[in-house]
């Protein structure tokens, strides 16, 4: 869950000040601007860049240039950063919720999102139910129904009173034995204070436990003045940023949030499928930052060909960065993207694995909407070409073996 541009580019900037021969002020000043215009691009709100910069000179200007400073600096960019995104206040999350109310401007993906927690709610042990209560959308049911995989019940009805929809499908599926109940509303409004004022009537009518307001992750900054507005409106409700892999301004969407002081919750990718959880700042921070240590949380060789290299490998072939050559390339550009979107589902521990459980493969299938078999080619093609970049570290190997003999021989 954490946008892949930053990543790359924040891992570009501390591996430029691990390589240096010269590690000086000079060389540290350029790379702490280089993370500041990252920050920038990713819509930061440009008082929290400044803020961030000066905390980076104090510490390039009270240290002596060394490896050790660039300790330091790494250690301050992850606090900073991890302050930023803190929204600083206590949530009693997943405690006692029944009926929760899914509410968002056009466009953040409510529904999608709505029948995903509904989904999740059940691997729970809950049995969950959703209620269309979208009087606005003529589609509104059948996607609630396809996001949902057909394995949550949806209730609809011909009603054009939403506030009489919500309530009549509550007391029905409880009649039905469903335990968790969550409300989808009008997906109409495309400015903030008009969506609240009706959804704070559909609220006094509803009274959910919780409301759950999801925002847009690509208007970056401007998602500020939404999440201000959200809490002032529902004090205990909590929001969820969308689109986090999509776009880098969904970053400076969550700096936003967080300086609203609007919990968050998140959605990631566990063992068992997706996962709602409390957004904890350290703890995403730490996902985009490069391991300190540049060292692996495996066991796997620095050499060795991982999931993560082929999905950095397969992004630049789509992007136009790397010519396909040869007759008949071993993947063509739309399977690649196929894989991404598969890759994109895996945890981190998995990408750097070479084996994944059968169980694992039809989990990734469901979470990616795509065939189990799709799935199992995309694990083929990395075992062939994973043998292949075995092959020419062989023939390398032995190549500057033949060398250094020579060499010593001269």
């Amino acid at each position: 869950m954490v946008p892949t541009e930053i990543k790359d580019r924040l891992a570009r900037s501390f591996e430029q000040m691990r390589i240096t021969r010269i590690l000086d002020d000079t060389t540290l000043k350029n790379c702490s601007n280089e993370i500041a215009r990252v920050l920038l691009d990713a819509d930061f709100p440009e008082s929290l860049v400044a803020e961030f910069e000066g905390q980076i000179q104090t510490v390039i200007d009270t240290n002596e240039a060394s490896e050790e400073k660039c300790n330091l600096i790494y250690k301050t960019i992850l606090e900073e950063l991890s302050t930023i995104l803190d929204p600083r206040k206590l949530l009693g999350y997943g405690k006692n919720e029944s009926i929760v109310m899914f509410i968002g401007l056009q466009g953040s993906e409510k529904s999608y999102t709505c029948a995903r927690y509904a989904r999740y709610h059940m691997t729970m042990g809950f049995k969950p139910a959703l209620v269309c209560a979208d009087t606005f959308a003529i589609d509104a049911f059948d996607l609630l129904k396809k996001a949902s995989k057909d394995k949550v019940p949806v209730y609809r009805s011909r009603k054009r009173d939403p506030a009489k929809i919500a309530s009549g499908g509550i007391a029905k599926l409880r009649k039905h034995n469903r335990d968790f109940i969550v409300v989808d509303t009008t997906s109409r409004h495309t400015e903030c204070f008009a969506l609240l004022v009706e959804m704070r009537r559909l609220a006094n009518a509803v009274k959910p436990d919780l409301v759950i307001f999801v925002i847009d992750g690509s208007v970056g900054k401007d998602a500020f003045e939404q999440a201000r507005a959200f809490r002032e409106s529902f004090p205990a409700g909590v929001a969820i940023v969308t689109k986090i892999n999509t776009y880098p301004k969904s970053f400076g969407a969550l700096a936003a949030v967080a300086a609203a002081e609007c919990p968050m919750i998140y959605s990631t990718k566990g063992e068992k499928g997706e996962e709602f959880k409390v957004f904890e700042a350290e703890s995403f921070v730490r996902q985009l930052m490069p391991n300190q240590d540049h060292e692996r949380e495996d066991n796997t060789p620095e050499f060795a060909y991982t999931l993560r290299k082929m999905h950095a490998y397969f992004s630049k072939a789509c992007q136009g960065k790397v010519v396909l050559s040869g007759p008949r390339p071993l993947v063509d550009i739309p399977t690649m993207k196929l894989y991404i979107q598969i890759m994109d589902n895996m945890t981190s521990e998995e990408l750097e694995k070479s084996e994944i459980s059968k169980e694992r493969m039809v989990h990734l299938a469901e979470q990616s909407n795509v065939d189990v078999i799709q799935v199992v080619g995309m694990m083929t093609v990395y075992k062939r070409k994973a043998k292949a970049w075995l092959e020419i570290e062989e023939r390398m190997g032995k190549l500057n073996s033949i060398y250094n003999k020579w060499y010593l021989q001269k």
